[in-house]
């Protein structure tokens, strides 16, 4: 699996990688869902990791060519995979209801395809997909040409799309494709779960409910 960290959080105001949900880091906890399923799992970004408690084989690396967006991230982690496996799940770690069973589906769908990608009629979800790690090349060709898009990546190969609908079977609120993107999402997600706020966190998110 690839957990892309490379997001500024300019709408947070504090690296999301840190946010707390129960007990665990964004961060710890996305690693801890996706690795029932995945291994290796390898970091993407240049958050602190030394500031979360992971498991010791996990993985790191960091984009190559700056300003490039997730598609720099998944072209990376991707290449970093390309020896060890054949095919890598791509999320993010602001994700902390991932669906273990939803990324064993994905993985079971992927047959002779290059790619298998969630879709809605509104949208591409190419940050919860599994690509064939040879496809880094392929899509270090795209940034050299500056198409950057992650939702343009599933139409330039043999990809898979599975309707987001019939993923609902195994994740009903599609969690495993929700970003906690600021404050709100957050403060929201805590209040579904019945969850208050960690007192480390409370003097240093920007926005307030």
């Amino acid at each position: 699996a690839i957990v892309l960290c490379g997001g500024k959080s300019t709408r947070l105001g504090i690296d999301k990688t840190q946010l707390i949900f129960h007990g665990q880091t964004f961060l710890e906890r996305v690693v801890s869902q996706v690795e029932k399923v995945c291994h290796p799992v390898i970091l993407v970004g240049d958050p602190d990791f030394s500031q979360h408690q992971l498991p010791p084989n996990v993985q790191w690396a960091t984009d190559e060519n700056p300003n490039c967006g997730p598609l720099e991230g998944i072209r990376v982690g991707l290449a970093k995979l390309a020896s060890q496996v054949d095919f890598a799940f791509v999320t993010s770690c602001d994700v902390p209801l991932i669906n273990p069973e939803l990324v064993r589906f994905l993985f079971h769908e992927i047959a002779e395809h290059e790619a298998v990608v969630p879709v809605s009629e509104e949208r591409i979800f190419g940050m919860t997909a599994v690509y064939r790690t040879k496809l880094h090349q392929l899509i270090d060709q795209r940034i050299q040409k500056g198409q950057l898009r992650v939702s343009e990546l599933a139409n330039s190969f043999q990809a898979h799309q599975i309707p987001v609908n019939l993923l609902r079977e195994i994740d009903p609120e599609l969690d495993s494709m929700t970003n906690i993107n600021s404050a709100v999402d957050y403060f929201n997600l805590l209040k579904r779960f019945g969850l208050e706020l960690p007192p480390k966190l409370q003097d240093r998110l920007e926005e307030k409910p």
